[in-house]
């Protein structure tokens, strides 16, 4: 399995409780790290491992824009597109890869099911469900880890920077499925927070996001 993580450095522990803990799994073979603040990048000796490849394009390219460019890095394997600010566990990892490669319902896209208010996943059970009709959008969690091959994953519009990139894959795919509930630990939306406190002014990035969605939603999707 190869990962593709974008990050901003503003989650701690990323670097320890979570590329370590990817680093030291057998089952993953490569973890692309596209950084979107080169300035906040930590030193860390997690960084000499040959699994981690980091990515930057000297500005910050978003969210949407970084899993396109890591697209272009990785291979043939299972990817799991995650964000920095959860973890998610060996169990999950072993039962997506062992569901997909058997492959019962020719599955596309595996996301995430869960409450958009949850802020920490403690372990419980977990199954996973076919997810037939996504309606508008793949729902409050799909995009925190989703997994798919990369002959299945659509480049996302230029136009659309923080939001929907979730949703957009979820359409161009035919049979999209998710975890429900899944098993992943994390503090969600620390990056927004942070960019927030720090000025910059995201809500207005989302906003033409959410204008450029209702766009593509009245007039069809490329």
């Amino acid at each position: 399995m190869e990962f593709i993580i974008p990050s901003m450095w503003r989650k701690p522990l990323f670097t320890t409780a979570v590329l370590e803990y990817y680093v030291s799994m057998k089952e993953i073979t490569k973890i692309i790290i596209i950084d979107n603040d080169i300035n906040r990048r930590p030193k860390s000796e997690v960084f000499k491992s040959n699994k981690i490849k980091i990515l930057n394009y000297g500005q910050n390219i978003y969210v949407n824009e970084a899993w396109n460019r890591g697209m272009d890095h990785v291979g043939d394997d299972l990817i799991c597109i995650a964000n920095d600010d959860i973890r998610v566990d060996r169990l999950v990892m072993e039962l997506v890869s062992d569901f997909e490669s058997s492959n019962p319902y020719n599955v596309d896209l595996i996301g995430v099911n869960g409450d958009p208010s949850t802020k920490c996943f403690g372990i419980c059970p977990f199954k996973i469900n076919l997810k037939k009709n996504l309606g508008s959008q793949a729902g409050g969690l799909f995009g925190v880890a989703m997994f798919l091959r990369k002959k299945n994953y659509t480049q996302i519009p230029k136009d659309l920077k923080v939001w929907y990139g979730d949703d957009y894959l979820a359409r161009k795919c035919k049979n999209v499925f998710t975890i429900s509930p899944i098993r992943i630990k994390g503090v969600m939306n620390t990056t927004i927070s942070s960019l927030r406190k720090e000025g910059e002014n995201i809500d207005e990035i989302i906003k033409r996001d959410k204008l450029n969605w209702s766009k593509y939603m009245n007039e069809g999707f490329p």
